[in-house]
């Protein structure tokens, strides 16, 4: 329904510029507005329908219809093709409200978890606690009435980093089975943060640091990772099914038993990475860095490892049916499968004495 109303808007926007013509001494401020709500249109659609930006669209349209009167006579809304403004439309009243209304159970819950903190002693409570319970079943419950809005299960996994409930040591709140489908983490720091076994699917983690970090049989299939920091990080028995994980470093990272089907990890630093058993099937791995990598008994089925670093990897026992290894370097450490031709697949022996 957003992106409809925004397609009138724009059409209504192309006429009036053309009717103003390229000479026009006001011409700049249509196209201050168009940017505005070009942007607006680019943030609704990102995070969802929010009281602010649909107080900011109204502004924005308001603006053109005055610009509209004043330079052709002509209400900006007829341009638009529409018989009355779409921004009072139900859709947009009931996003305002469903907005309005996740805000406050957002503000109720850590109102709550901060009562726990600081009168019940939840960040040293003993795990069978009355505490500890209640705090992790109130975050359970807030993430399900966000289920539509990626941007606040973002602010709630950070306020339990950064109240020290899913970091230090052994953690405080258990997150298994939260859920987290996309949220938006891009760039924060979640440094030693306990997230397994939640639902990240399609979550937003680009360039996020996610160092040591426990997310073992944690579902992020279609997350997007790139260039995400993930060293050392634990990954065993994770569904990373089509993950984006291009550039990512992974040095040290554990991937035993991962599903990494269909996963993007071109150029990404997977030195001394532990592999053992994971799913590459049909994974592009192009100019990986691999070297060290513990890859025994691994799945690599019509993965692509062209351009890759194998130096030193351990390929033992690993399936390497219809592989690309065109142009990706081995040396004398490299360990292969027993009867695979290395040679005939045209990897490229380099010397690293």
């Amino acid at each position: 329904m957003e992106q409809a109303h925004f397609e009138h808007y724009r059409m209504g926007i192309r006429k009036l510029m053309s009717l103003m013509g390229q000479e026009h001494p006001r011409l700049s401020e249509i196209l201050v507005l168009q940017h505005r709500l070009m942007k607006n249109l680019q943030q609704t659609l990102a995070d969802g329908p929010s009281e602010a930006l649909y107080v900011s669209r109204l502004r924005i349209l308001e603006s053109c219809n005055w610009l509209s009167q004043e330079v052709l006579d002509t209400s900006f809304y007829d341009l638009c093709d529409i018989d009355r403004p779409l921004t009072t439309s139900t859709s947009d009243a009931e996003a305002v409200v469903r907005d309005r209304q996740q805000q406050h159970l957002l503000d109720e819950y850590f109102t709550e978890v901060k009562y726990l903190l600081e009168h019940k002693g939840l960040r040293t409570a003993e795990v069978t606690s009355q505490a500890r319970d209640a705090a992790r079943n109130a975050t359970l419950e807030i993430l399900r009435c966000l289920q539509d809005n990626c941007v606040r299960k973002g602010q709630v996994v950070q306020f339990l980093y950064e109240s020290g409930l899913i970091t230090e040591g052994p953690g405080v709140i258990f997150l298994t089975d939260a859920d987290l489908f996309g949220a938006y983490l891009e760039n924060v720091s979640l440094i030693e943060a306990h997230l397994a076994g939640t639902d990240l699917r399609h979550a937003h983690l680009a360039r996020a640091h996610l160092e040591w970090a426990r997310l073992g049989e944690t579902d992020l299939s279609e997350a997007d990772l790139s260039r995400a920091h993930l060293a050392a990080a634990h990954f065993a028995g994770a569904n990373l099914l089509n993950a984006r994980l291009e550039g990512a470093e992974l040095i040290g990272a554990n991937l035993a038993g991962a599903n990494l089907v269909g996963a993007h990890l071109e150029s990404a630093h997977l030195e001394w990475a532990f592999m053992v058993t994971a799913n590459l099937e049909g994974a592009i791995l192009r100019n990986a860095h691999l070297s060290g990598a513990e890859m025994m008994w691994a799945r690599l089925p019509r993965a692509d490892l062209s351009g890759a670093d194998l130096t030193g990897a351990n390929l033992e026992h690993a399936h390497l049916v219809w592989a690309r290894l065109k142009g990706a370097r081995y040396d004398a450490r490299t360990r292969w499968p027993v009867g695979f031709d290395h040679v005939a697949a045209q990897a490229l022996l380099v010397d690293v004495s």
